[in-house]
């Protein structure tokens, strides 16, 4: 399903100021279940929304247009482990349609930041928001659970994405 570039910029855009408004909900929580639940929720919406930015904006620094946006399948469906290609068929994700022929024209280590910066924007602003929560203090269930979010996605980009995912597509690009 194609997105439009001014609905996407502002529905990610929206996503990630929910996220904001979500954890400093998140720092004013008394019960430790709720700051620990409403951190993740927080933590899961800003990656999910920042990771297309974090493509559209490198793509368009670099002079790349940004055809639109799409709502699709992950490329987790592409991977031979049953279980995860099953559920990379069921979760839509947000995919951003980069303009080939200028992504073309780009040296290759500059299409190989265009294919990692979702990666690079997504694991670095999740990995700031548990930082944030180890500084202000939130409750230990919370910290741990965010650190163990951040440490999971990290995997999942190592063992996963080199694979089928961004930075599967990074590696192809030749030098």
């Amino acid at each position: 399903t194609r997105i439009s570039l001014k609905v996407g910029v502002t529905g990610l855009l929206g996503g990630c100021a929910i996220s904001a408004l979500i954890l400093a909900y998140a720092s004013t929580a008394k019960s430790p279940l709720i700051q620990a639940v409403t951190l993740l929720v927080s933590m899961g919406l800003l990656f999910y929304s920042s990771h297309p930015l974090g493509h559209y904006l490198v793509a368009r620094i670099l002079g790349v247009g940004v055809d639109y946006f799409f709502l699709g399948s992950s490329d987790f469906k592409k991977l031979e482990m049953e279980p995860l290609r099953t559920i990379g068929k069921m979760i839509p994700t947000i995919g951003t349609k980069l303009n080939r022929s200028r992504l073309g024209s780009l040296a290759p280590r500059w299409r190989r930041f265009v294919f990692g910066a979702g990666v690079i924007f997504s694991n670095f602003l999740i990995g700031v928001q548990s930082a944030y929560a180890l500084v202000a203090g939130f409750s230990s269930p919370a910290v741990l659970l965010s650190a163990a979010f951040v440490v999971g996605t990290l995997a999942s980009e190592v063992v996963l994405s080199t694979k089928v995912g961004d930075i599967s597509k990074m590696r192809r690009q030749v030098p």
